[in-house]
């Protein structure tokens, strides 16, 4: 079992939802979401996770997102990205980190608060290895990307 902090934002177009679950092949296990911290093994514990990030969100007062951007990722995936609170949910992530989750942060993968959107590599995707070299589905990308454009979606 894995613990993580993620926000799922209440999205109601129908449009959206069909084109997630067209290309991002995981939107059958998990809706739509900004994840705060990846998934970490539930060897640290619950308890002591969740009073962590209690304590490292008692400085924090809420703040606004805005998600418009448009970003693909070096492994190929489509992300809606923020253009407006990027910093400050980098920041969250950055915070959360210290103390007990510091040797959980992932410094190959940078992080860029998102909502994933699909994946357009020619191999499947291992989720054991993020950081694996895939292949550009150019063809693919370029259809799903104009048809995103097309939406003219921000949450």
């Amino acid at each position: 079992m894995y613990y993580s902090l993620a926000n799922f934002p209440k999205i109601e177009n129908e449009k959206f939802h069909k084109f997630r679950n067209k290309y991002e092949p995981y939107a059958h296990l998990l809706s739509q979401h900004i994840a705060f911290i990846f998934p970490v093994h539930k060897i640290l514990g619950f308890e002591k996770l969740k009073n962590h990030i209690q304590g490292e969100l008692t400085h924090w007062k809420p703040f606004d997102i805005h998600f418009k951007n448009l970003e693909k990722t070096f492994d190929h995936w489509l992300m809606l990205t923020p253009d407006e609170g990027r910093e400050e949910a980098i920041k969250l992530h950055n915070e959360l980190y210290r103390g007990i989750l510091a040797p959980y942060l992932r410094e190959d993968l940078p992080y860029t608060p998102h909502i994933a959107l699909g994946l357009f590599s020619t191999e499947k995707y291992d989720l054991n290895n993020p950081t694996a070299k895939l292949t550009l589905d150019e063809k693919k990308y370029e259809k799903a990307l104009n048809k995103f454009k097309a939406l003219n979606f921000e949450i």
